[in-house]
């Protein structure tokens, strides 16, 4: 049993409705046929994958769930691979192809907040503007890509 109160309960609850709408990043692959689309809030990861058939297969995970993001690059696009507690290593979450800019700032802005949750860094109060820039900063590890 816990000592919150209905009303900290309710607050808690709008803080984590607010959260799941605020988008920290988003992109849309390339595909004219298909979008696939990769979205990160405050709260989760967000993918959705479309096949030529119609379905849609969709991803979705805690952000604190997510153990590392990798980034394949060409020369005017790349794909994201993702690796959770819940895939097995050999087969992470692939998604793309995105726009090369987008790939980088997906992987980066991605890489930075499981960085800054692994240090436990409380990041709810830190303007949505300042964060982004903040997390793309702390996930690039590959500045010398452009």
């Amino acid at each position: 049993m816990t000592d919150q109160q209905p009303d900290d309960s309710l607050q808690a609850l709008n803080r984590a409705i607010w959260d799941s709408n605020e988008v920290l990043v988003s992109a849309t692959t390339t595909s004219k046929i298909h979008k696939d689309r990769l979205i990160l809030n405050r709260a989760k990861l967000f993918g959705e994958k479309r096949s030529p058939l119609g379905t849609v297969d969709v991803m979705s995970v805690r952000i604190e769930d997510v153990l590392n993001v990798n980034a394949t690059l060409g020369p005017i696009s790349g794909t994201i691979k993702i690796m959770t507690k819940f895939t097995a290593p050999d087969t992470p979450y692939i998604i793309g192809p995105f726009r090369k800019k987008d790939t980088l700032k997906l992987k980066r802005i991605i890489q930075g907040y499981v960085i800054a949750l692994q240090r436990k860094i409380d990041l709810n109060l830190t303007p949505t503007y300042e964060l982004i820039g903040r997390l793309y900063e702390l996930g690039e590890d590959d500045s010398s890509i452009q």
